[in-house]
């Protein structure tokens, strides 16, 4: 009511001055705020807001208040339709993104998925590291500029040289096999999800083959040149009998596309649920043991089974003298991420000859959860964190527990873990 006011109780007596009267009105009703940005539309001038009586209320000024006109109400009733307009307009705010439909699965609006990590890797109860793990983060962009994230463990055998050459030059060679995909790729008028499936596969495909030529020449240093290599690590230096495993993982938009050779693993942990993304190449395996006799080997069980009695793995990167048994075609998997992710963990034979994978995913579930207690927007959304070069505390402090938990079981091999956070976690 108007009597609320101060200024009332000093109103003179008798007839009152109707301009007075419409003015006192005028300076005790609510204002309407405009965005700034409309003021420089106006043709004039606002005019100065008259002078407080003494002990009455003062409201906040505009420059493009509904007195500035000089009209009547039917300008003030105008104002709300102005200020959405100018605020969408000329106030900077970038609009809002929705999460693409299912109808618009191939839109070029693409969401950010999250992606932290860490690792660790340890030499264990042996007296050599044959372990090597390799992780880089924004590797290279696909054909529609979607960066991908490379995670790799390889377990070396007969010594380090193929897993050291591996972490050195497996990501490097797969950036380019990837290049030409994209480029490929990119210049076909189909954009059918499977041509793209298909241009990962061969790129993976043909840098495994690659890494394979290179692990016979292969120098503990991580180098793979002819003539050999010249470093002091040289001398060790054990040709067709080196090799090594690979698990090796691109994360791109929405996808996980997971490349296994050999005995090392990658699991999935989802809404607590274990789920595997490779499959362990073992000689005992029924398909593996008949492509092996196939071949015109052996599977000789001597302390396990084992590839002509002597490598305990029916695939891997080198091992030269061991073929045509032992092949590099890695087993490829691609599965679509989910809301329900929790991490991703690659890890050599040391850490899942002790330990299930279940209890695998609980211990990096629970470690990720407490070392994050407060949980940022969901996977998926707009504006989920950028992916950060560096590894994440939380992410290594689950990989090292992991290979604690595996010394613990006494783990009798080399430990290499590799924790992929696929939660926004504050």
């Amino acid at each position: 009511m108007v009597m609320a006011s101060a200024g009332v109780n000093n109103m003179p007596e008798g007839p009152i001055d109707s301009d007075e009267c419409r003015l006192r009105r005028r300076r005790l009703e609510p204002r309407r705020y405009v965005h700034a940005a409309s003021a420089s539309s106006s043709s004039s001038a606002p005019a100065p807001a008259p002078a407080p009586e003494e002990g009455e209320a003062v409201q906040p000024s505009s420059s493009a208040s509904s007195e500035g006109s000089g009209t009547g109400s039917e300008e003030r009733l105008q104002l709300p339709q102005v200020q959405v307009q100018v605020q969408g307009e000329a106030s900077g705010a970038a609009p809002q993104l929705l999460p693409p439909s299912k109808a618009n699965s191939n839109s070029k609006v693409q969401v950010q998925w999250p992606v932290a990590f860490g690792s660790v890797a340890l030499a264990g109860r042996l007296r050599e590291m044959e372990d090597t793990v390799s992780v880089r983060p924004s590797l290279c962009a696909w054909a529609d500029g979607s960066p991908m994230h490379f995670f790799a463990v390889f377990d070396g055998h007969g010594g380090p040289h193929a897993a050291a050459l591996c972490r050195e030059q497996m990501h490097t060679i797969l950036a380019e096999e990837l290049a030409g995909a994209a480029a490929a790729f990119n210049n076909d008028d189909d954009d059918d999800r499977q041509s793209e499936i298909v241009a990962w596969r061969g790129a993976l495909w043909r840098s495994f083959a690659r890494a394979d030529g290179l692990a016979g020449l292969a120098c503990a240093c991580g180098r793979g040149s002819v003539p050999s290599c010249s470093c002091p690590l040289s001398g060790a230096h054990k040709g067709a009998i080196v090799g090594s495993t690979a698990v090796v993982a691109l994360l791109v938009r929405d996808r996980l596309i997971v490349a296994n050779c050999g005995d090392s693993r990658a699991v999935l942990s989802r809404a607590g649920v274990a789920v595997p993304l490779s499959h362990d190449h073992k000689p005992d395996r029924p398909d593996e043991m008949a492509r092996i006799k196939a071949a015109g080997g052996k599977v000789i069980f001597i302390n396990g089974a084992r590839v002509r009695g002597i490598l305990a793995m029916s695939r891997a990167l080198g091992h030269k003298v061991l073929k045509p048994e032992v092949i590099c075609e890695p087993e490829i998997s691609i599965t679509e991420r989910s809301e329900d992710d929790d991490c991703l963990i690659l890890a050599s034979d040391g850490l899942w000859d002790v330990i299930s994978n279940k209890v695998a995913c609980d211990v990096a579930r629970q470690c990720l959860e407490d070392g994050s207690p407060t949980r940022a927007p969901a996977a998926g959304a707009p504006t989920a964190p950028a992916i950060s070069q560096e590894e994440e505390p939380r992410c290594f402090r689950a990989a090292a527990l992991l290979a604690r938990l595996a010394l613990g079981r006494e783990s009798s091999d080399n430990i290499s873990v590799v924790v992929v956070d696929l939660k926004a976690r504050g």
